[in-house]
């Protein structure tokens, strides 16, 4: 009798340390075990980029005990709104918790992807998001002969001394003339049309986060799309966007661009679009893309297309703009967009000293003194006390400026801080600059 009672006891032990451990199991998949999302087919692309070849991709996410899955997504320059992409309530394999769908991206979609998860007792997780990026074309990176100054294949700004001679030759816009060319230099926050190696127009501009960082070197622009269709095909907003009221869900066949009325992809997740708002003008904001202001960017637009394809009237951009009609004009040749970094810039003889936005400039004061010996600062003047000083004045919005001159006769403290951007101009398209003698100048 007592065998069978000491019998008894251990299968009843036995078995509540088996239920204890599904408990904890159960307990860990909730607390202890992120999900996971993963997307297939993809190639790394430039920084934290995925890229898709195809609008159609496979997604998984792998989360045992738990009774939805939803998969979202949120576009560049959207700041808190998302995207419900797809809703999942059973998993493809219950033993592995393993939820699958295909999902069908809108063309050029570049965002973030990541799923959120909800278990039986009401608890949510979510999983660690993708830098999702759909290019069907590629990046259409290409490195030639660039007649504005050379620029393409070093990292100097086309607005350099050392590229133009210390001139900036100036032209208005030639319609059905080709020859156009974009350079951005990114820590002056500065982007530069070109045409026939002449400036046409420059522009402020907001650029990519730390760990977002806008791409340095060549990039082709092969279109410009006029009110983008930004909501993939099964997705639809689950929050509010620009023109929405509170709460209302936007699908994707709504005509309405939530987002930026034009945008210019360069490949690979990158574009030219339209900043959410002015202060992102100056900023490094973006999730590696060039930000402008609507007007800027609907003026940058109007002048490619000018030169491109004079039949694209201002009269159709001026319609696209009041609408919601879907428009790709496309561009080809493909226009060569050049991204410099560049932090120490002479221009027609005047010396910028940029901000370090992405912290790259390990070698500031050998670089600072290689700018100045370029343009015949004698080296005694060039030492490091000195050089320290200047890149010392330097601000997170604001520039140093100082001339040449000023340099060469020893007088530093002739320099003046500048913001980066003037604000008082900026719906105006100029550019501030400041001479050697303190006096501003708009360009």
């Amino acid at each position: 009798m007592k065998k069978i009672v000491t019998t008894s006891l251990t299968l009843s032990l036995i078995l509540m340390a088996r239920t204890c451990n599904r408990f904890r199991d159960g307990a860990e998949s909730t607390s202890g075990r992120l999900p996971v999302i993963e997307i297939a087919p993809l190639e790394q692309g430039g920084g934290q980029w995925k890229i898709a070849a195809s609008d159609t991709v496979t997604a998984t996410v792998t989360a045992p005990g738990v009774e939805c899955v939803q998969i979202l997504g949120r576009p560049v320059g959207v700041e808190e709104d998302y995207l419900d992409l797809r809703t999942l309530t059973a998993p493809t394999c219950r033993d592995s918790g393993k939820f699958v769908t295909q999902l069908n991206l809108a063309p050029d979609f570049a965002g973030q992807v990541w799923a959120e998860v909800v278990y039986h007792d009401g608890s949510k997780k979510r999983t660690e998001t993708i830098a999702l990026a759909v290019d069907k074309a590629g990046a259409g990176t290409t490195a030639r002969l660039d007649v504005v100054g050379g620029s393409v294949g070093t990292d100097e700004s086309a607005r350099s001394d050392k590229l133009t001679g210390g001139r900036i030759r100036k032209t208005r816009l030639i319609a059905g003339e080709p020859d156009i060319r974009i350079t951005v230099n990114a820590p002056a926050f500065i982007l530069t049309l070109w045409q026939n190696s002449k400036e046409v127009s420059a522009y402020h501009i907001g650029i990519g986060q730390k760990n977002f960082p806008v791409p340095v070197g060549e990039r082709e622009a092969k279109t410009i799309i006029f009110n983008p269709s930004w909501v993939p095909a099964d997705g639809a907003w689950v929050s509010r966007g620009k023109g929405v009221s509170p709460d209302e869900r936007i699908v994707s066949n709504d005509p309405r661009p939530l987002l930026s009325k034009i945008k210019i992809p360069l490949g690979s997740g990158y574009l030219i679009h339209e900043a959410s708002k002015a202060d992102d003008i100056g900023h490094a904001v973006s999730q590696g893309c060039i930000l402008m202001l609507r007007g800027d960017l609907i003026d940058l637009a109007e002048k490619i297309l000018t030169a491109r394809d004079p039949s694209v009237a201002k009269s159709k951009i001026n319609q696209l703009m009041g609408d919601y009609e879907k428009f790709a004009a496309s561009l080809d040749p493909p226009l060569l967009v050049d991204v410099n970094y560049d932090l120490q810039v002479v221009e027609g003889g005047v010396l910028h000293v940029y901000p370090d936005v992405y912290e790259r400039g390990a070698f500031a004061l050998d670089s600072l003194r290689a700018e100045l010996q370029s343009v015949g600062v004698a080296a005694p003047l060039l030492g490091d006390l000195s050089l320290r000083w200047i890149l010392d004045q330097v601000g997170v919005d604001t520039q140093f400026v100082i001339s040449v001159a000023d340099i060469r006769n020893g007088s530093l403290r002739r320099g003046r801080k500048f913001p980066l951007i003037d604000r008082s101009i900026e719906n105006k398209r100029e550019i501030t600059l400041a001479r050697g003698d303190g006096r501003l100048v708009t360009r």
